[in-house]
């Protein structure tokens, strides 16, 4: 079963292998084998039963056509044997390398160059997004910490409010000027208590 020419190149120049050629290899080292181990026992043969040299040259001169012969009837098993090769080695031809894939469905290398410009922007806007989030989280512990001086803060208010919305007692006032200036805080303080209005 021989396959296309340019599949095979492709399968030589990408995968450093062709199916073809791992089938041929095979068929060929079985032959190689087949002829070595035969010359082997022909000439373990010879030494063995001692043969002279005339029979000895004929019998080593039939090891070829042996061993041919043998090849030819090791043909059935070796032709399911390269069937299992073409099972288990074949590169599916649905299967491209990812820079075939790309032309084969029509991308172009600009059309390449802008998708992982894309890609590289996305993960720019991703470590930008992360860094303002852990900003976030800084503030709002900051935040959670002032939490107790705001509350603090809107007590004073309501107590502000509180003695505004008090009516002050011009009496209260006057006594309150008094003693103090009895007490040395103020000085002159008659004068001006009484040219105060009250409303």
């Amino acid at each position: 079963m021989a396959k296309a020419p340019a599949k095979e190149e492709y399968e030589l120049q990408h995968y450093n292998f062709s199916l073809e050629e791992l089938v041929a290899q095979n068929a060929e080292m079985v032959q190689s084998l087949q002829s070595k181990l035969l010359s082997r026992f022909t000439e373990k043969l010879i030494e063995k039963r001692q043969i002279p040299p005339e029979p000895a040259e004929r019998l080593r001169a039939s090891c070829n056509k042996t061993a041919l012969a043998m090849y030819s009837d090791c043909q059935p098993a070796l032709e399911r044997l390269n069937a299992l090769f073409r099972q288990t080695f074949a590169i599916p031809d649905n299967v491209l390398l990812p820079t075939d894939v790309l032309q084969a469905r029509g991308y172009t290398e600009e059309l390449v160059g802008s998708l992982e410009q894309e890609v590289r922007s996305a993960k720019d806007a991703v470590m930008q997004g992360a860094v303002f989030i852990a900003s976030l989280d800084a503030e709002m512990e900051l935040h959670r910490a002032l939490e107790p001086c705001y509350q603090a803060e809107e007590d004073v208010v309501e107590l502000l409010k509180e003695l505004q919305e008090e009516e002050i007692d011009p009496q209260d006032v006057f006594d309150m000027v008094k003693r103090m200036e009895i007490a040395g805080i103020v000085d002159g303080a008659d004068s001006q208590v009484d040219s105060l209005e009250f409303q």
